[in-house]
């Protein structure tokens, strides 16, 4: 994800004080399909009352250990009903996600909602290796000016927009805080079947294979094998089409009025698809989007599974340029997020510091631009910030401000990723990520299986480099092996 109200590179400047700018992992999810929640909901969306209304069936899978005694669900749409995060970024009408009618295997089962976390009691414990099929009925009320979630001009961005199943590991249920600093949602790779039913002359652009007529009827969309299933209901976009060499469908969706950036964006989206596809493993989905457009307050772009949003043009020292980099970001994080899952709340810089050298390495062999000078000034102010306030890279999201947050998640680790080809060289390195990338796709990694992967690809013991780069440790970031 990247903030809107100041770039990457500007956020992490104001810190600095600087002006920039496989076939197995396919075969091994076909079996673990039966271990993947699997969503099915049906969804009307009232434009004049900016209303979701949604009937929503789970089969829960049968992989649990333990007896399940009741579920819990994320409704982060919930954090726009009474917003405490600061007047700037406040919406300008609220929203929220309320559950009625929840249902486990028929039996009506009782529910408990604190802010953005619905718990639901079991009628009956569910003994391991047990299924069961939760339904509910949901009213989504849309935020204006929400972040990620948010109604602009006649069309309605859906983030996060259905009661989510909360993961359940060997720390329980994660169930933290909602927070305005990175993205708070920590999600599982599941199965959506999802019927919209929208207004006339609207069509649906979404994580799943889209039709791009507009919608004379319900429109069923089916995406298995995802993180969550993100989609944006309009009437005011236009579209550039494309192909990669890998066969990917990219779609570019422009508004009017960003006629002039809309080709060579979408040039750079093609660009990045097949660079990535290249270095880090084969995309395994047949199509992604491209939303130029405002999602909310403080986003310039967000991810989601096939889809990704970003603004159109971005400011530099010469005045306004298409925000091809935000592209290339956005895109970086199918594979680093989307496909590699991992705990965006409590190890955020895996999927944010891997995407921001993927975004650095494309523009650097793509685009020319030479950011080494930026990325050393980055790691001796980070390791200045670390002095002072004892803040690592492998921190979980609560204990950053914004600032400090893009700096140390974000820059650092690619800063990381670039002295580490300056030890082992750049073929190493792109096999040491996509050897992460093979191993770890439709899984969640975290920050030691990475730097195992690293020690053994490389054939040496580097915990002494990353311990010094993300957890401060030893002779500091900048010293010579």
């Amino acid at each position: 994800m990247m903030r809107r109200f100041v770039s990457l590179m500007i956020v992490i400047t104001l810190v600095i004080g600087m002006m920039p700018i496989t076939q197995r992992a396919i075969a091994a999810e076909k079996g673990l399909a039966k271990e993947r929640p699997s969503y099915t909901i049906d969804a009307k969306y009232d434009d004049q009352q900016q209303m979701v209304t949604g009937h929503m069936s789970l089969k829960l899978p049968a992989n649990h250990k333990g007896k399940l005694d009741e579920l819990v669900f994320r409704l982060y749409p919930n954090a726009f009903r009474n917003w405490k995060w600061g007047a700037k970024s406040r919406p300008s009408a609220p929203g929220w996600l309320k559950v009625d009618h929840v249902r486990v295997n028929g039996a009506r089962a009782e529910t408990k909602t604190k802010e953005t976390v619905l718990h639901v009691s079991l009628p009956k414990p569910l003994a391991s290796g047990k299924t069961a099929e939760v339904t509910m009925d949901y009213q989504l009320k849309m935020p204006k000016g929400g972040t990620r979630l948010n109604v602009y001009g006649n069309t309605a961005f859906l983030a996060q927009w259905y009661p989510m199943l909360a993961v359940k590991d060997a720390a329980g249920w994660h169930d933290e805080p909602y927070t305005t600093t990175g993205d708070p949602f920590y999600t599982q790779m599941s199965d959506f079947n999802i019927t919209f039913r929208v207004p006339q002359g609207y069509h649906l652009i979404t994580s799943g294979r889209d039709i791009a007529e507009d919608a004379k009827g319900p429109i069923t969309i089916k995406r298995d094998n995802v993180r969550d299933f993100a989609a944006v209901i309009s009437k005011d976009y236009e579209r550039v089409q494309g192909k990669s060499e890998q066969g990917v469908n990219v779609n570019l969706w422009y508004l009017k009025g960003m006629e002039d950036v809309s080709q060579e964006l979408h040039d750079a989206a093609v660009s990045a698809m097949d660079f990535f596809g290249k270095y880090f493993g084969k995309y395994p989905y047949e199509e992604v989007d491209v939303v130029l457009g405002e999602t909310g307050y403080g986003i310039a772009g967000m991810e989601y599974p096939g889809l990704v949003t970003s603004v159109a043009k971005i400011p530099t020292k010469k005045g306004e340029s298409p925000a091809i980099n935000v592209v290339a970001h956005e895109l970086a994080h199918q594979w680093w997020y989307g496909v590699v899952g991992n705990d965006q709340v409590k190890e955020p810089w895996l999927d944010e510091g891997l995407t921001t050298f993927s975004e650095f390495l494309f523009m650097h062999d793509q685009m020319g631009e030479n950011e080494r000078e930026f990325l050393t000034k980055v790691a001796e102010r980070s390791d200045e910030v670390y002095k002072a306030k004892g803040v690592t890279s492998v921190e979980s999201l609560d204990k950053y401000s914004d600032p400090i947050y893009a700096l140390m998640v974000y820059a650092r680790p690619a800063a990381m990723m670039w002295a580490l080809m300056d030890k082992l060289g750049r073929d190493k390195v792109m096999k040491i990520l996509s050897t992460y990338y093979d191993h770890y796709q439709f899984r969640t990694a975290t920050t030691h299986d990475f730097i195992q992967t690293a020690n053994k690809v490389a054939g040496k013991d580097l915990t002494d480099f990353f311990n010094r780069w993300l957890y401060f440790k030893g002779a500091g970031a900048v010293a010579k092996d």
